[in-house]
């Protein structure tokens, strides 16, 4: 009974790491989307600004693509060359999730509509860009929390050592005399 027990301890406390790690992983990968999408947006700005179709922009910006969003349009390019229409083809870019959607809305109108794809570049830069900075600022305010264990376990205990031991070891000297 108690072999059975332990068993399924272990078999819980595996699944429930196994259950935290693929989270952490997931959480990693889409932090790193949202963190170079600006990036990536930049790129379909520019290569808009040098007369590119948006038919020839995936095709076009695809090999300075950062490496988290590379493979989603390279599918979406080879959609493309397998004859779907690229409004169609973009569904390729519903795994980078969520952050992507204003990027996707904004092709897929100039792809299905006609409408002008800088302005709404534009846009979606600035937001991405803010998001991006709302993020790092996040992350630097929960510094000073993460760094409290550390001070408290290494820096006091030496500061301790090397300030207050030597000065209370000379009071010490002094009053025995």
């Amino acid at each position: 009974m108690n072999l059975l027990l332990l068993g399924l301890i272990v078999v819980g406390a595996r699944t429930l790491i196994r259950w935290f790690r693929d989270r952490a992983r997931v959480r990693a990968v889409s932090d790193e989307i949202e963190r170079t999408l600006p990036d990536a947006v930049d790129l379909l700005r520019l290569a808009t600004h040098t007369g590119l179709s948006v038919h020839q922009l995936v095709q076009g910006v695809l090999p300075s693509l950062p490496a988290p969003i590379a493979p989603a349009f390279a599918e979406v390019q080879r959609r493309v060359d397998c004859g779907v229409r690229l409004g169609d083809a973009l569904d390729a870019l519903e795994v980078l999730g969520e952050a992507v959607h204003p990027l996707l809305a904004a092709i897929r109108s100039t792809a299905f509509d006609g409408t002008s794809l800088l302005p709404a570049l534009e846009r979606v830069a600035a937001d991405s860009r803010m998001i991006r900075r709302r993020r790092a600022e996040q992350l630097a305010r929960r510094l000073p929390v993460q760094l409290l264990l550390p001070l408290v376990l290494c820096v006091l205990p030496a500061f301790a050592l090397l300030a207050v031991v030597p000065l209370l070891a000379a009071s010490l000297g002094a009053l025995s005399l």
